[in-house]
């Protein structure tokens, strides 16, 4: 298994990520892997993609960096092998190398897999009584 960044010139393996992670709607994975501001990180077994972590880095009114993971994903047979945690530890030093002060996640409490792998990666739990709130800014869309 190997774990890598990509970057522009890799939008084939990015939309081979989004097709076995089942994404919807219409692809630019150039637009995507252009911003300075987004990571795409992939974990590929024998030249399947089999897992992928993505975020934004966020910049605070102060000047601070922190970083959004907003999507872990490992394909089912992958999984309990450690692809999430090596993507993640990716995520994390990826941060760390833009100089972000932060990396942060939101999950659901009974989401045991995502619990597990974010403990193993050294992520600490905080706050739990968090509430997210949404707003949905594409009309049919429901929340």
């Amino acid at each position: 298994m190997s774990v890598r960044r990509l970057g522009t010139g890799d939008e084939e393996v990015a939309e081979r990520a989004c097709r076995v992670f089942d994404t919807e709607g219409e692809l630019d994975t150039a637009a995507f892997l252009r911003r300075p501001e987004a990571t795409l990180i992939v974990a590929e077994d024998r030249g399947d993609v089999v897992g992928w972590v993505y975020g934004h880095e966020l910049v605070h009114p102060h000047g601070e960096l922190t970083m959004l993971l907003y999507a872990l994903d490992v394909a089912e047979h992958a999984q309990r092998r450690g692809h999430g945690r090596a993507l993640v530890e990716a995520f994390v030093d990826d941060a760390e190398q833009r100089g972000c002060t932060e990396v942060w996640v939101l999950t659901d409490d009974d989401n045991e897999g995502a619990l597990a792998t974010y403990r193993s990666a050294g992520g600490m739990r905080e706050d739990e009584l968090s509430v997210m709130f949404v707003w949905r800014l594409v009309e049919g869309e429901s929340p």
